[in-house]
């Protein structure tokens, strides 16, 4: 604990005891007008969809690569695993920096760097130059996939964030589900190269649309307002701005941090690992769809074989409207019960504990629909409870880790989530087609439902027990009523170490 408390004084650049002016302070991101809100929520949505897109458009074209650079079709996949592996490693950096020095210096730098890398995956004339370029661009793109969890914290009250954040949380998903598709035709017809100029534009098209953003992390925009203060009531010669670096100790917990949660929280950890096997199957489909749909069973085209992802997309869709419907359900009577901000996260996890049976059920129809060589709409209509389940689980549990660690930690808490989801995202499409071709379409896809049939009870038994993890964690801060009505809640760890990074 006295650790923490040095980390704290050490990073903080405005006083430490700082707080909102009251409820209604104007600053407060929860006060900000509804299209404000709004318009800050779109950005990372966006982004993301726009990185998450980058990632699955490629394996469009990676024919087209291995012709054009006489690699293995394995090889070629790499453009896509590095990609991945990077946005999992940029995560454990982006989210602790934004902990530090506030989200809009995150999103208005790394977008233009991740869209720069881009370029040269377009512009690359052997293999090597492509794989580096890939690889940066995922590292640069991964702030607005692990930052934009952070955002949604600091703009919405507990009350609302069930409604508002699966916006957020489908993009990751949604973006792969349509790479495909639209990649399918466009590689077809204009080679690899199109598909990272189409990434290009979207990154252009968002970051203008991102350049008038606000910043909503409360620890810089009440640094901000006291150094704003600090300066008008001093003398003229003493207004120039100082920007305190943090110590190289601080560099080293801001990088370790989303690392030690991994490890050392069961709940990062135990949600983590089956959050991360779902998103690896998820991407697994992107090498086995153009196996299945592409063998002598079914014959499809490049771009027919695109099409099939349309399923993806549209169980994203339905996830997303089952978790909204779960919480619309169900938090307003909680928040009745236990009053405004008082409800325990575990609630969060309804929408997991219903979707968690769709993942194993989706895959073992799949496989041996496939394997049967069933009429297409089969195997492809099975996709669709595979992608309802994977939003269900996602959107849940990304809520519920938020809702335990708080915007002030959550979006390490995340990070560290992203950082072994992309992991593994990245590793399955590369044995992938292995896997399937050695055990048959219909045992490899019961071997991955197996897995997922023995991680079921993650969600429930997070929801049983999960309080009593909470207790034990140093990161979290757990809300107990006390005497003065309902509403009136005690912090657990001090104001010193709320301000600091953890």
């Amino acid at each position: 604990m006295a650790d923490i408390q040095q980390e704290s004084q050490a990073t903080a650049l405005g006083d430490p005891s700082d707080d909102w002016r009251g409820p209604d302070d104007p600053d407060c991101p929860y006060n900000w007008p509804m299209w404000k809100r709004i318009y800050m929520t779109s950005i990372p949505a966006l982004l993301c969809v726009n990185v998450s897109f980058a990632s699955s458009v490629y394996t469009s074209g990676a024919a087209d690569v291995s012709r054009q650079f006489n690699v293995s079709h394995t090889e070629s996949l790499l453009g896509l695993s590095l990609f991945l592996w990077a946005l999992g490693l940029g995560a454990v950096v982006a989210a602790p920096v934004s902990e530090y020095y506030g989200r809009r210096i995150v999103y208005l730098t790394t977008v233009p760097v991740f869209g720069l890398f881009i370029l040269g995956s377009g512009l690359a004339q052997n293999f090597a130059t492509l794989a580096v370029c890939r690889t940066l661009a995922g590292f640069f793109g991964s702030a607005v996939v692990s930052v934009g969890g952070g955002t949604n914290a600091d703009l919405w009250p507990p009350a609302l964030a069930g409604f508002v954040y699966p916006f957020y949380f489908v993009s990751p998903f949604l973006g792969p589900a349509f790479g495909p598709v639209i990649g399918g035709f466009l590689s077809e017809a204009k080679g690899f190269r199109w598909l990272e100029w189409v990434i290009l534009f979207m990154v252009a098209f968002n970051y203008l649309y991102s350049l008038p953003q606000y910043e909503t992390y409360k620890k810089t925009i009440l640094q901000k307002r006291a150094r704003s203060e600090r300066r008008s009531n001093a003398p003229p010669s003493s207004r120039s701005p100082k920007v305190a670096l943090p110590s190289s100790a601080v560099v080293q917990r801001i990088v370790l941090k989303p690392f030690k949660m991994l490890f050392a929280e069961s709940i990062v950890l135990f949600m983590t690992i089956y959050m991360a096997f779902n998103f690896a199957v998820f991407y697994s489909f992107f090498a086995a769809f153009p196996y299945i749909f592409g063998g002598p069973n079914y014959n499809f085209t490049a771009g027919e074989q695109g099409l099939t992802f349309i399923s993806i997309a549209l169980g994203c869709f339905i996830g997303f409207i089952a978790v909204v419907y779960i919480d619309r359900r169900t938090y307003p009577a909680l928040e009745a019960k236990y009053g405004v901000g008082a409800v325990p996260p575990e609630y969060r996890l309804y929408g997991a504990m219903v979707g968690c049976a769709l993942n194993p059920a989706s895959l073992f129809w799949f496989g041996w629909a496939a394997n049967a060589g069933s009429y297409w709409p089969s195997p492809v209509v099975a996709a669709v409870p595979f992608a309802v389940g994977n939003i269900m689980v996602y959107s849940s549990g990304a809520l519920y880790i938020m809702n335990s660690y708080g915007s002030l930690h959550g979006a390490s808490a995340l990070s560290a989530n992203s950082l072994l989801r992309y992991a593994g995202g990245g590793a399955f499409p590369l044995f992938t087609v292995q896997m399937f071709s050695s055990l048959g379409i219909g045992w490899a896809s019961s071997l991955l439902g197996f897995v997922s049939v023995a991680l079921v009870p993650v969600p429930w038994v997070l929801y049983k027990y999960g309080h009593r993890i909470r207790a034990h964690s140093q990161y979290i801060t757990i809300k107990e009523p006390v005497s003065g009505g309902q509403n009136s809640l005690r912090e657990t760890a001090s104001e010193g170490e709320e301000m600091g990074i953890r």
